[in-house]
């Protein structure tokens, strides 16, 4: 066993049917009395039900919710907060609403209880992001990370399959990066391959009765993990380039994640034998870049950029910035170095669609 450092964030994580009620003492042990509500227009009637239950401790309810945060929203939401005195935000609905949270909080230093509704995770990270100037600009910051987590398997019922699929991808991307990135240690590998195998035991579940509450709990509880392993280790390439394709094209975060993560996996995998071996195991033994992007068609989500609106022409351009991004990845940096003729071959074979495979052999 080689020697390690791992950092355990403190957050409380309440998990369960029917949690969501407990948002009330959540805030009664943060001594919060002045609360600002947050939450994306596809929670309002969560966040209507949340609203009823603290009553008169709302004094900020906010509904205006972006993907990527674009600082101008960001900016006028701290100063609401600012104006409004609120001890504490309480956010309930997908990564945008955590990552509003998140930027109020990162200015205000008030401590965040989330409710998330989608498998998005970042509930569980130190990290942050804004946008502006189609440029999508992350940090880390212990003061966003959540104080209380309420997860809800009640919650994601009605998530629309277009919703599921890609959020789960997400989660999984969590998971997979996790088992390298820098920060990677025995305990984050724990949570990443068992959050991986939950989200591959369940998705296809929630796909054939998405209303079906088991599945959906267990779908929640690997998210969760995944999340946690990303919290403690951090970002790679396959991150980076979300991150650009996010922030500078516009494209939904989610949908990138499940378009990306097979062919990121497939330049990544010949460089990591042992993890990808360890993978592949959750994945029901199978080649990990193939096997992703088999579930992924079995999950009915994006499988090519081109369908996500991207144009064929940007792809060079996206492929220098993520080049310049990957290079701000502390040490070690991404396991298998890259130039932008690298990326931008792998954003071609995204483009394409084709099923991905380990060019190596990793066992």
């Amino acid at each position: 066993m080689n020697s390690f450092t791992y950092s355990q964030h403190r957050a409380r994580v309440i998990f369960g049917d029917g949690s969501r009620t407990r948002v009330v003492d959540e805030l009664n042990l943060l001594r919060a009395d002045r609360v600002m509500l947050i939450a994306t227009g596809s929670a309002g009637a969560v966040a209507d039900e949340l609203a009823a239950a603290l009553g008169r401790n709302v004094v900020l309810r906010w509904d205006e919710v972006a993907q990527h945060v674009p600082l101008d929203l960001a900016e006028r939401a701290r100063e609401a907060a600012a104006e409004a005195f609120v001890d504490a935000i309480v956010c309930v609905g997908g990564g945008s609403a955590v990552g509003l949270a998140k930027a109020v909080a990162l200015t205000a230093r008030r401590p965040i209880v989330a409710i998330p509704t989608t498998y998005a995770g970042s509930e569980q990270t130190t990290i942050y992001a804004v946008t502006s100037e189609q440029h999508k600009q992350t940090g880390n910051s212990i003061s966003v990370l959540p104080r209380s987590v309420i997860y809800d398997p009640e919650l994601t019922l009605d998530m629309p399959a277009g919703i599921t699929g890609p959020s789960a991808f997400n989660a999984l991307a969590h998971a997979v990066e996790a088992l390298y990135a820098p920060g990677n240690t025995p305990v984050t590998t724990v949570y990443a391959l068992q959050g991986a195998r939950a989200i591959h035991r369940s998705l296809a579940r929630v796909v054939a009765a998405p209303r079906d509450l088991e599945a959906r709990g267990e779908l929640l509880y690997g998210a969760y993990l995944c999340g946690v392993a990303l919290g403690a280790t951090g970002a790679g390439l396959h991150h980076k380039i979300c991150h650009v394709l996010g922030g500078t094209f516009d494209l939904v975060h989610a949908d990138a994640h499940s378009v990306i993560l097979p062919h990121s996996v497939a330049f990544n995998a010949p460089v990591l034998p042992d993890e990808m071996a360890e993978l592949s195991d959750v994945l029901g033994g199978a080649d990990p870049a193939a096997a992703l992007w088999d579930l992924a068609v079995a999950a009915q989500v994006p499988t090519t950029l081109a369908a996500l609106g991207l144009v064929a022409a940007d792809l060079p351009a996206a492929a220098e910035r993520i080049e310049a991004e990957v290079a701000k990845i502390p040490a070690p940096g991404n396991p298998r170095p890259c130039t932008a003729d690298d990326v931008l071959a792998l954003l071609q074979r995204a483009y394409a669609g084709a099923r991905p495979t380990v060019d190596a052999v990793v066992r």
